[in-house]
């Protein structure tokens, strides 16, 4: 009796310990360095890109007739082709950004002995957890520290 009673005990403190924690995905995002820096990077180049088709429409608004109907049907196909453009480089981008944050929650979660490190977003897909298994800000202070570290010879 003894030994199910100890065995049962060990089995909750087992349970209580879980290896189970989360973060805050979209914290995680907003908040880590590298996202920022290439986000303003995609930013900068869309401006670019827009004053470019200001600069077309100016163009096409100076000129008359004929001239004028050639100049805006190569500003409509500028400006689809920048659409489609900036589409391509800011899921590039995006998915640039989630592959280094997913290589370090990897790595963190092993060195931690994790069984599992879920991400919470705004779309529910985590209900409920109890604020002691969020561990965000301990990820988001490594993941910034790394990058920082890995970008400070070019500053």
């Amino acid at each position: 009796m003894i030994r199910i009673l100890f065995c049962f005990f060990a089995f909750l403190s087992t349970a209580c310990k879980s290896g189970t924690v989360y973060i805050n995905s979209n914290k995680i995002i907003e908040q880590y360095h590298g996202a920022t820096g290439k986000k303003q990077a995609f930013m900068n180049q869309v401006k670019t890109w827009q004053a470019n088709v200001d600069s077309l429409m100016a163009e096409v608004q100076a000129l008359k007739g004929t001239q004028a109907a050639a100049k805006e049907q190569q500003l409509l196909q500028y400006r689809e082709a920048i659409q489609q453009k900036a589409q391509a480089e800011e899921a590039r981008v995006s998915q640039e950004i989630l592959t280094e944050i997913n290589a370090y929650i990897k790595q963190y979660g092993k060195e931690k002995g994790y069984d599992f490190i879920l991400g919470a977003t705004d779309n529910g897909n985590i209900v409920y957890a109890a604020e002691s298994k969020d561990i965000t800000e301990e990820v988001l202070a490594g993941l910034n520290k790394q990058y920082d570290q890995q970008h400070a010879a070019g500053k």
